[in-house]
Formats: structure tokens, C-alpha cells, sequence
């Protein structure tokens, strides 16, 4: 258990100065303290299925080259943006024609693939407070529009664990770290570059 707390420590040290700029970044901002309108909303909703997207085609086929037992598809976070953007007015062949990242961190290992996936799942934390702090957004409702961001629901606690579980297995193992900390540094970096573009290049119409 102390080497897996060690990595998890390290993990987030080591993305801890990008992680506080996000906490800066206008629209994840405005969205934490409610403070958002519904336009800029979209806008940061598209952004970021734009990243998810990508980051669930990329790590589903380096679960499967790499023999990774794991069910991508159950940790999916684009469904959740996509029934959000319905919510907030964009169809279906509108949502095909978002953008999305380009630049995206290919694991070559497991420890890797895992580094990358403690991104995703991290940002699930939370994500709660943000979900109550857009109510506003959407009186009335319980989960309209805020899907993504109430994330697993009451599944929350059991697939935060279920992920420690995997990533625990690769603490203690130096080169397994490294790699486990490159994949989480990397996969931030490319979130950030893409969020940092949020109300560029593109128009989600009325």
C-alpha cells in the first residue's frame, strides 16, 4: 500500500501546476462557479467532447493492441457530451461536424495507457460541485444538460476504485512509474493545448 500511495503521489505532483492552471481556464472556471451562459456552455461542451472523443478512439485501440483487459466503452465520456449538446439544442449531423484534437498521447504500455486514463478519470472528481454549480442553467432538472459532468452517477466511488486497482499493480516498478507519469504529464498537456482554443473555430449556430 505505501508504494501505491507513492505513486499516487507522485502522479500528482507531477500534474499538479497544469492541473491548477485549468482551474483558471475561462470556461471550466465560469462553469465551477456557475457563472457561465448557456452559448459559452456550448462551446465549452464541444470543446470538450472534441478531446473526449478523441481520447476514447485513441485509448480503445491501444486497449486492444496492448491486450489491456479493460471496458472502455463502461468509462466512455462522449456519450454523456453528446446527450448534453442534444439537451442544449445541437443535433446529430451538427455533432459530427465538431472538431476534434489532433494531438493526442499514444501509450506504448500498459503503465502508459494507465497514465493517460488517470486524466480522464481524475476529472471525475470533480465534477459534483461543477454539476450543482450549473443548475441555474437548468431549472427544473435533475441531470439535463449536466450529464457529463455528474460523470458515473452513483457508480462513482466503485469505478474510482476499480481504476486505483489497476493503476496500484504498476506502483513500486520504476520503469513502470516513469511510464505511468509520462502518459498522465503528456495526456494533460494535449487537454490543456486543446482547451486553450475553446471559442475558436466554430459555430454552433442559435
Amino acid at each position: 500500500m505505501k508504494a501505491a500511495n507513492e505513486l499516487r503521489g507522485r502522479l500528482r505532483e507531477a500534474t499538479a501546476q497544469i492541473h491548477e492552471r485549468l482551474h483558471g481556464h475561462p470556461g471550466l472556471g465560469a462553469a465551477a462557479s456557475g457563472a457561465i451562459g448557456r452559448d459559452d456552455y456550448r462551446l465549452l461542451l464541444a470543446r470538450l467532447w472534441g478531446f473526449h472523443k478523441a481520447f476514447e478512439t485513441v485509448l480503445d485501440e491501444a486497449a486492444r493492441g496492448l491486450c489491456v483487459d479493460i471496458d472502455m466503452a463502461d468509462r466512455a465520456r462522449a456519450p454523456m457530451l453528446e446527450a448534453d449538446l442534444a439537451t442544449l439544442g445541437l443535433d446529430g449531423p451538427a455533432m459530427l461536424q465538431l472538431p476534434r484534437c489532433d494531438q493526442m498521447f499514444q501509450p506504448r504500455s500498459e503503465a502508459a495507457f494507465m497514465g493517460a486514463l488517470y486524466v480522464v478519470e481524475g476529472s471525475t472528481l470533480g465534477g459534483v460541485h461543477i454539476a450543482r454549480a450549473l443548475s441555474g442553467l437548468f431549472p427544473g432538472t435533475d441531470h439535463a444538460g449536466r450529464t457529463f459532468f455528474l460523470g458515473y452517477g452513483e457508480r462513482h466511488s466503485l469505478m474510482w476504485r476499480g481504476f486505483l486497482q489497476r493503476l496500484d499493480a504498476f506502483a513500486g516498478d520504476a520503469t513502470h512509474e516513469t511510464e505511468a507519469i509520462k502518459g498522465a504529464v503528456e495526456t494533460f498537456d494535449d487537454f490543456e493545448i486543446w482547451m486553450n482554443g475553446w471559442r475558436t473555430g466554430i459555430s454552433l449556430g442559435a
